[in-house]
C-alpha cells in the first residue's frame, strides 16, 4: 500500500509543477485510486449502449443485440442518442432496426439502479432523434421526424406511465424546460424552412396550452430558461434593426439587453444563474454559430472573457469553468489509390481544439486537439440545445469525456483531465459519450 501511495503522490507532485503546455502520461493506478464522480453512458463500437465509471470499470450493458453489417441487404439493429435524467437515475436511448428500406424505431428508458430498461415508444414512421428530460426527472421529451425529414413532432413520455403524448410540431424545433417540468418555451419554424416562426410558452400538464409571444425573434436556435426559473434568454430585433440577446423574466417580459450580434447566436446559462456565455456568430454556416465567445455577468453586464473562432461550449457543473471548441482543418495524407483529381477539400479533416477557461480568473488553457467522431461532431452545431440535456463534464468539474478518432480512424472514448496536465486515458471503443449529471 505504501508503494501505491508513493506512486500516486509522485504523479500529483509532477503535475503540480508542470508548465501549462506539457502533459505527463497517467499512472495505470490513477483511474482506480482517484475519487469517482458519476457515470459515463456511451455508444460502444458494437452499437450497444453501456455505462461505466471513469476508470472504465463497473461496465453495464443495457443492450446486447446490436448487429450492423456492411451488406445493406442484411437486417440491422443499433442503439443511439443516450440521454441522462437530471438526477442520473434514468437513461433514455433509441433503438433502430430494419432491413432494406424498412425501419423501426424504439425509445427505451433504463433504470440505472436496477440495471433494467423498458420500451416506451415504437414506430415505423416516426423516428426519435433528440431526447431531453424534464428538470423534475418525470418526463422524457423527444423529437421525432419522418423518413423524409419534412416534419418534426415534439412528444413526451412519463417515466411512470410509459405513455407517449404528442405536444407540438414544427421544423426546425427547439425548446427549454422550466424547472417545474410543466412548462416549456419553444422556438420553431424559420424563413429557410418555409414554415411560420413561433416563439411560445407551452403548458404541458393535463392539457396542452400555448401562449405565443408577439415579438419576433432574431436569428437563433434554442431558447434557454435559467436554472432557477426566474429568467429566459431570447433574441429580438430592436427598433433600429439591431439583433439583440435579451433577458426576460419567467413570463417572457423584457428585462435587459445582454449583447448584440450581426449574424446569429447561441447561448447558455451557468448553473448559478449569474453568468451567461454566448457566441456572436460571424460566419455563415449551415447550422449553429461560429465566432466570438463572450462570457457576461448577468447583473452588471460586465464582459468577463472573450475568445475567437468558437463553435461550441459546455459550462462545467459548478459554473466556474467552460470547455469550448475551436474548429480547425487539417490536410489528411492522400490514401493509396486516390486519383490525382481528388480535391484538397476532400482530403481535409475536421480537428477540434479543446480549451478550458476559468471564469473567475479569465485564464484560458489549451488542453487537446483531436479528431471528433462523426456522432460528436454532429451535435456541436446544436450545442445550445444539447447543453440543456447532456454534458461532457464530470459532476465534480475535474474531468471531461471526449469522443474521438485515433490516427487510423478508429472511434474511441477518452477521459481527459480538465487541468490539461495529464494525457487523456482511453475508456472504451465507442462513438459518443456523455457524463451523468450526478
Amino acid at each position: 500500500m505504501k508503494k501505491i501511495t508513493s506512486l500516486l503522490l509522485t504523479v500529483i507532485l509532477l503535475t503540480s509543477c508542470l508548465p501549462g503546455n506539457r502533459q505527463v502520461p497517467q499512472s495505470p493506478l490513477l483511474p482506480f485510486l482517484e475519487r469517482k464522480s458519476g457515470l459515463i453512458a456511451y455508444i460502444g463500437v458494437d452499437w450497444n449502449i453501456y455505462t461505466a465509471d471513469q476508470a472504465g470499470q463497473n461496465i453495464i450493458a443495457y443492450t446486447d443485440n446490436a448487429s450492423v453489417s456492411e451488406d445493406a441487404t442484411q437486417p440491422y439493429r443499433y442503439y443511439v442518442y443516450p440521454a441522462w435524467s437530471p438526477d442520473g437515475a434514468s437513461l433514455g436511448f433509441v433503438g433502430i432496426s430494419g432491413q432494406g428500406t424498412e425501419s423501426m424505431s424504439e425509445l427505451y428508458i433504463a433504470n440505472v439502479d436496477e440495471e433494467t430498461s423498458t420500451k416506451v415508444f415504437t414506430s415505423g414512421t416516426q423516428h426519435p432523434f433528440y431526447l431531453h428530460w424534464s428538470p423534475d426527472n418525470t418526463n422524457l421529451g423527444f423529437l421525432t421526424t419522418t423518413s423524409d425529414g419534412q416534419s418534426m413532432i415534439l412528444q413526451s413520455v412519463s417515466n411512470e406511465s410509459n405513455a407517449a403524448t404528442i405536444i407540438d410540431s414544427g421544423v426546425p424545433y427547439y425548446w427549454s424546460w422550466a424547472p417545474d417540468g410543466k412548462t416549456m418555451i419553444i422556438h420553431t419554424g424559420s424563413a429557410e424552412a418555409s414554415t411560420p416562426e413561433r416563439l411560445s410558452f407551452l403548458q404541458v400538464d393535463a392539457d396542452i396550452i400555448e401562449s405565443q409571444l408577439d415579438e419576433p425573434p432574431a436569428s437563433f436556435q434554442a431558447p434557454a430558461w435559467s436554472p432557477d426559473g426566474q429568467h429566459i434568454l431570447l433574441t429580438r430585433v430592436n427598433e433600429d434593426g439591431e439583433k439583440e440577446i435579451v433577458i426576460t423574466n419567467g413570463q417572457g417580459e423584457f428585462e435587459k439587453v445582454l449583447g448584440t450580434f450581426a449574424l446569429n447566436t447561441a447561448f447558455a446559462w451557468s448553473s448559478d444563474n449569474n453568468t451567461v456565455a454566448y457566441i456572436e456568430g460571424k460566419e455563415a454556416i449551415g447550422a449553429g454559430a461560429l465566432g466570438t465567445m463572450r462570457v457576461m455577468d448577468v447583473e452588471t453586464s460586465e464582459e468577463l472573457f472573450t475568445d475567437e473562432n468558437v463553435f461550441a461550449f459546455f459550462w462545467s457543473p459548478s459554473g466556474e469553468q467552460i470547455a469550448y471548441f475551436v474548429p480547425m482543418l487539417s490536410n489528411a495524407e492522400a490514401q493509396e489509390g486516390q486519383s490525382d483529381s481528388t480535391t484538397q477539400e476532400q482530403q481535409q479533416q475536421l480537428l477540434l481544439q479543446l480549451k478550458v477557461v476559468d471564469v473567475n480568473s479569465g485564464e484560458s488553457r489549451e488542453l487537446y486537439t483531436f479528431r471528433p467522431t462523426q456522432q460528436f461532431a454532429a451535435i456541436l452545431p446544436y450545442f445550445d440545445q444539447y447543453h440543456q440535456s447532456a454534458t461532457i463534464w464530470s459532476p465534480d468539474d475535474n474531468n471531461l469525456v471526449l469522443s474521438f478518432l485515433t490516427s487510423d480512424g478508429a472511434p474511441g472514448i477518452a477521459v481527459a483531465a480538465a487541468s490539461g496536465q495529464l494525457e487523456p486515458r482511453i475508456l472504451a471503443q465507442g462513438y459518443l459519450a456523455f457524463w451523468s449529471p450526478r
